[in-house]
């Protein structure tokens, strides 16, 4: 094999600046034409545009599982699966490589990038009469199983790392559940960190990558809605959605980028791809979140959070080292979840919540307020007073049979699965009144008789109705009310950013996300909020986001997840949760901490021992009330604040960190020198000392990797400085120069690139550490060797 032609990735020649190559003659199969150039990373596709081979180009081993080869991109038409039988370069554009089925053609640009590559639909042409419903990417069936980060979309073992990520909302993740047959469906194993999740919840069917039985799969989806179509949950249960005008609604657009890596460039080469496709890069201090230790910080969660004790929260989080108070009381500061409008207890207007948080700023805290993403109340003005909203979130429609009264408490109706199960509640919307249902009776070949009818519900009234009226299947939240269908989530995602604007508000969760999926749109669906909230943000800097589920759709605007309550939530899931995380380059979070000034101790020790050996922020629910009334307060407060200082500044060992995960240990904290050095304690149940202390201390600042290896003009080089501390917030060039070519990703300390000129560069980067601890800086010296 012409070992050049695998190292040479993004060379400056005519082919290869395209992203395809041809594969040498002596190398090739008639099978293996085509070769996508994408980092490290080689996809060998046959003649009808099969994938062939999924190629570390650095040492040639083929991640492709075996027997398993796929189309690269496929789509659905006329409810049926049409592969491409033909692949060409087009003669108009060498980027563009035309797949030919025997109804459809699509047209998929392929442009390269030093460490990725983007795939996209530029044409989509049918056959006179011909559907096309869906397009498919992949699924790209991998032997990689050791790591699978479903949410990031990448796969990974000890030495390569293979990812795909949607760019752009319309290009979902994950696979269509009425396509599940097309992508490797019964081989799939569905929550395999063993999430608190359903076995088959709507936010797993909205990710790129999947562990299988036999290895891994990475897949992306777009979906036509230029007409109605009937999308199905993974429940079963299918809602009509569409017609979408305009490009949002068309399968031209879609499009991925791919990509190879070492496992420790991969999260240099997903902030690449964001910020080179333009997809929400949220910072904290100006740092990419992904990167950044502070997206961690743990929060104090407050029940009684308002506009008279504002002052005294900050100063126990001040006290604590907390720089975040959270309105939680009733899921967040609102009248209702819906309009989402401050309550009384921010001053019933965003200028009095913009003066809380001013308040709050004073003593350098930060506020976060809880959301139910696009849950909406019964009594918020979407629902009440009447006429309701009509783009409340619904399922099937069915028709009235026979004549509905204003007192009948059965009514009958001309189907009878749009009523039954696979969506939460029993409950219909006949014009504008809201009624619910007990049991759905067959009764005739054509009729079904639906009893037990409770009428004018949310306030509604009874009305009576026709034979005819249609009688709509209303899609309803986990606390029972309505959610909104997409137009609301529009409009809740301009809302909450609008808050966020005017007010300064910095932190917030989207629980009850799987809402916006439950509405059939599944990770668009996610994507419409979460995405439409950072779009409109006036700065993109210092909002920590939280979520009670993630989609591959969202992971770039989304901060952290941070599930369970410790104490209800055994370790043992807490540890699943947080290998989940760092699977999908997530900070390490424990969930939530009940926290009062009569806690104990020993038990709030014993929980901050437990974050400091995964490295996770913890969300201590309490309240004001609580830490002025106890009578332990100021003693909590301390061990939080000197727990976390430890754990922020790195100082805790990785055989400290074991001893610190068992759940049976206890262990005190105490200080040595503040920021610094702390004394590590092991008690026993009593309280008494266990041995002797250990010493806990900051790293000092440095770097750990070793020197850069030679660059050679035309070769794809990839190398990362690790800083020692994780209080470093970013990585610059302070004096010298990169060779031409290479850049420095100022937030992951990795440099990248393709060399152009040969010749020896000396450079110095330094690890910027804050105002905590001093700068670190190295000097290398690199010589680019000539391609030849």
């Amino acid at each position: 094999m012409d070992r050049r032609s695998f190292l040479i990735v993004g060379a400056l020649t005519s082919l290869t600046a395209t992203g395809i190559t041809a594969v040498p003659a002596h190398a090739a199969q008639a099978s293996k034409p085509l070769r996508i150039n994408a980092g490290f990373l080689s996809v060998d596709l046959s003649e009808t545009g099969l994938v062939t081979g999924l190629v570390d180009q650095r040492d040639g081993t083929d991640y492709l599982s075996a027997s398993r080869s796929v189309p690269l991109v496929s789509v659905v038409a006329d409810g049926k699966q049409e592969a491409p039988t033909t692949v060409r370069r087009s003669p108009r554009d060498g980027r563009v490589l035309v797949f030919s089925g025997e109804k459809v053609t699509i047209d998929m640009k392929v442009v390269t990038f030093p460490t990725y590559t983007t795939l996209e639909v530029v044409g989509l042409s049918a056959a006179p009469g011909v559907d096309v419903q869906t397009l498919l990417w992949g699924p790209l069936p991998t032997s990689v199983t050791q790591t699978v980060g479903e949410t990031a979309g990448v796969v990974r073992n000890d030495t390569f790392t293979i990812g795909v990520r949607p760019l752009n909302d319309k290009t979902v993740g994950g696979w269509p559940n009425e396509h599940l047959s097309y992508g490797f469906g019964p081989d799939l194993i569905w929550n395999p960190y063993g999430l608190q999740t359903g076995e088959k919840d709507e936010w797993l069917a909205s990710n790129v990558a999947a562990k299988t039985t036999w290895g891994s799969v990475l897949r992306a989806s777009t979906y036509d809605y230029s007409r109605v179509r009937l999308r199905e949950r993974t429940t079963g249960y299918q809602i009509p959605l569409g017609p979408m005008p305009g490009p949002e609604g068309q399968i031209v657009g879609s499009k991925i980028a791919l990509f190879g890596s070492a496992p420790d460039l991969a999260l240099t080469v997903l902030s690449q791809i964001a910020q080179g496709q333009g997809l929400p890069y949220p910072t904290l201090g100006g740092q990419w979140q992904k990167a950044a230790q502070r997206t961690s910080q743990s929060h104090f969660w407050l029940f009684d959070l308002n506009t008279s004790n504002v002052t005294a929260a900050s100063q126990y989080a001040q006290q604590a080292g907390i720089k975040n108070i959270y309105a939680i009381a009733g899921n967040g500061p609102w009248k209702s979840h819906g309009h989402y409008q401050f309550n009384s207890a921010f001053g019933g207007s965003d200028e009095a919540a913009a003066q809380l948080v001013a308040t709050a700023a004073q003593h350098g805290i930060d506020v976060g307020v809880h959301t139910l993403s696009d849950f909406i109340d019964p009594s918020d003005p979407y629902v009440s007073p009447r006429p309701a909203d009509p783009r409340l979130a619904t399922g099937g429609t069915v028709k009235l049979t026979r004549p509905l009264g204003t007192s009948d408490t059965t009514l009958y109706v001309d189907a009878d699965r749009p009523l039954g199960p696979g969506l939460d509640g029993k409950r219909l919307r006949v014009d504008d009144e809201f009624i619910t249902y007990n049991t759905v009776t067959k009764i005739g070949d054509t009729e079904w008789q639906v009893s037990g009818l409770g009428r004018a519900q949310w306030g509604s009234v009874a009305q009576s109705y026709p034979a005819g009226t249609s009688a709509a299947r209303i899609n309803v939240n986990g606390y029972g009310g309505a959610i909104g269908g997409l137009p609301i989530i529009d409009e809740i995602a301009t809302r909450l950013a609008t808050a966020y604007n005017t007010t300064g508000i910095r932190a917030t969760s989207y629980d009850g996300l799987e809402s916006a999926g439950y509405t059939g749109w599944g990770g668009y669906g996610f994507a419409r909020l979460v995405n439409g909230v950072h779009r409109q943000l006036d700065s993109k800097d210092d909002l920590v986001t939280e979520c009670s589920n993630l989609s591959s759709n969202t992971w770039d605007a989304q901060s952290r997840a941070s599930w369970g309550e410790i104490g209800v939530t055994d370790y043992a899931q807490i540890i699943r949760s947080n290998t989940f995380y760092r699977a999908n380059y997530l900070p390490g979070m424990m969930g939530q901490q009940a926290l009062s000034g009569n806690s104990s101790l020993r038990t709030i020790e014993a929980t901050m021992a437990r974050a400091a050996s995964l490295d996770a922020g913890i969300n201590f629910e309490t309240s004001v009330q609580g830490l002025a009334s106890g009578s332990n307060t100021a003693a909590i407060l301390d061990a939080v604040q000197t727990w976390e200082s430890a754990r922020n500044s790195g100082a805790f060992t990785l055989a400290q960190k074991k001893l610190l995960a068992d759940p049976a240990a206890n262990w005190h904290l105490s200080v040595v020198t503040p920021g610094t050095e702390w004394e590590l304690q092991q008690l026993d149940s009593s309280g008494n000392a266990v041995g002797a202390p250990q010493i806990v201390k900051a790293p000092e600042p440095g770097f750990t990797n070793p020197e850069p290896p030679s660059p050679r003009v035309g070769h794809l080089y990839a190398f990362k400085v690790t800083s020692t501390t994780p209080q470093t917030i970013r990585y610059d060039i302070t004096s010298g120069s990169l060779p031409a070519g290479l850049t420095l990703n100022i937030d992951t300390g990795a440099i990248t690139g393709i060399p152009t000129t040969p010749g020896t560069s000396k450079f110095t980067i330094t690890a910027r550490n804050g105002d905590t601890r001093p700068d670190a800086a190295v000097t290398y010296k690199v010589r680019v060797a000539s391609s030849s």
